[in-house]
């Protein structure tokens, strides 16, 4: 797997209409100032999709607001969903326009953080997925800028702890993250693993970039549109349970895509492959005996 790495210079700036999707779980003070700053700072006109599983008083904060909005529309479960996948998917049935915005209720936008994005999109007909940057709102670094897959396929984060006016450009990638992103509907609908993978705990948006990138769609990240991201703070934990389960999404992840023997031999530490082969014999155990046959060879 390789990657170019491109710069594209965009012209002028016009209004595409977008659909918007945000999550919502247990927390009313986060969405409703990612609502809000989304209200303010969107200049494109917009159909916001709020996916809710929250079991506090947040629905009926929602059910309010949505009163007072006629581009806004509520999908509530009862039950937490299982990934972030599951609600893209549902969401994507209630989109309206040939483009979709996925936008963690943890981000913040910036002023027009829309525009470039959806004006590249408009204009290059085979890219599927467009990252905007996302910078940390502690210290202004930024989050990630996509990511390369090295020679012994060590997922490198591109731009990580850069400051945060860097890399305003757009540039092709190999993956890049969905917590802040514009989409192609037709390139995401109805192509996203939902049952793969332990939900919220990382490697679902890169396996989404390799789905996509599959069938022959390409992956950008655009510098020009920002939003300050609170990284986990809806569902991120660092308890015991959420390290070991990501280290599996990490297992599901290489085996998915041919790449474990690689990464075991060439990337991973004494102690990763030590982790790894632990983690292949319990995989084993619950998936079939030749689960975690790369592991050990």
């Amino acid at each position: 797997m390789t990657e170019q790495t491109t710069s594209v210079k965009v012209g002028k700036i016009e209004s595409t209409p977008l659909d918007i999707i945000v999550p919502s779980h247990n927390d009313i003070e986060l969405i409703s100032r990612c609502l809000r700053f989304l209200y303010l700072y969107t200049t494109s006109p917009f159909h916001l999709i709020v996916v809710d599983d929250s079991t506090d008083l947040t629905p009926l904060w929602l059910e309010n607001e949505q009163k007072k909005h006629d581009n806004f529309t509520l999908i509530h479960h009862d039950e937490p969903y299982r990934c972030g996948n599951q609600f893209f998917e549902e969401a994507f049935c209630y989109c309206k326009h040939e483009f979709v915005a996925t936008v963690m209720n943890s981000v913040k936008v910036e002023p027009e953080w829309e525009s470039v994005a959806l004006e590249f999109l408009k204009g290059e007909p085979t890219v599927g997925t467009v990252a905007l940057k996302c910078v940390f709102p502690t210290n202004g670094l930024i989050e990630s800028i996509g990511i390369k897959f090295t020679d012994g396929y060590f997922p490198l984060e591109l731009g990580r702890d850069c400051v945060g006016h860097l890399f305003t450009s757009i540039y092709e990638r190999e993956a890049v993250q969905w917590a802040f992103a514009i989409h192609r509907l037709k390139a995401v609908k109805g192509n996203l693993d939902t049952e793969s993978y332990h939900g919220f705990l990382g490697w679902d948006d890169l396996d989404n970039c390799l789905e996509i990138r599959k069938k022959g769609w390409r992956v950008f990240y655009a510098g020009s549109g920002a939003g300050y991201h609170e990284a986990r703070a809806t569902r991120g934990t660092d308890d015991k349970e959420a390290i070991i389960k990501n280290h599996e999404n990490a297992l599901t992840f290489w085996r998915k895509w041919g790449m474990l023997a690689a990464y075991i031999k060439k990337a991973g530490t004494a102690e990763e492959k030590k982790r790894f082969k632990k983690l292949g014999q319990k995989m084993v155990q619950l998936k079939g005996e030749n689960y975690g046959n790369e592991i050990n060879r």
